[in-house]
Formats: structure tokens, C-alpha cells, sequence
């Protein structure tokens, strides 16, 4: 007697349409904010925000213009 094996079922569905699937390779503007994710010690998380507090900055900017002064220095 022969084995007949179960027939294999496609479980990822139908494809996207062509129109869909071209409209995820769109840029996000470079002017809108975006999340890093890194973990800092909390002393150090408390002394650079009340450094940025007391330069009434935020801690974004302050993060990019050290960076920048980082870079320039290099």
C-alpha cells in the first residue's frame, strides 16, 4: 500500500499586492525624531539631565552637541 503524505499548506497567506508591498521602502524624514535605545547608570542618568536642566537645554540637544564637539574633536 502506498503512503500518502499530508499535502503542505502554505501558512504565510497571499502575497501583498504590488502597489502595497512598494510603499514600505519609503524614508522617514531626517528631521523627525527617532528612538535610541541604550541603558546608563542611573547617577549618570540624573547628573546629565540636571547638567542639561541647568543649561536649559534638552537632553536631546545636549546628547547631539556632545556628540558633535566628540566628532570635531577626533
Amino acid at each position: 500500500m502506498a503512503k500518502i503524505r499530508k499535502p503542505i499548506v502554505n501558512r504565510k497567506g497571499a502575497p501583498p499586492p504590488e502597489v502595497e508591498a512598494s510603499t514600505n521602502l519609503t524614508r522617514t524624514p531626517d528631521q523627525d525624531l527617532r528612538p535610541m535605545n541604550f541603558k546608563v547608570s542611573a547617577e549618570f542618568k540624573r547628573e546629565f539631565k540636571s547638567y542639561a536642566t541647568q543649561m536649559d537645554i534638552s537632553m536631546v540637544q545636549l546628547l547631539q552637541e556632545c556628540f558633535e564637539f566628540y566628532r570635531n574633536s577626533r
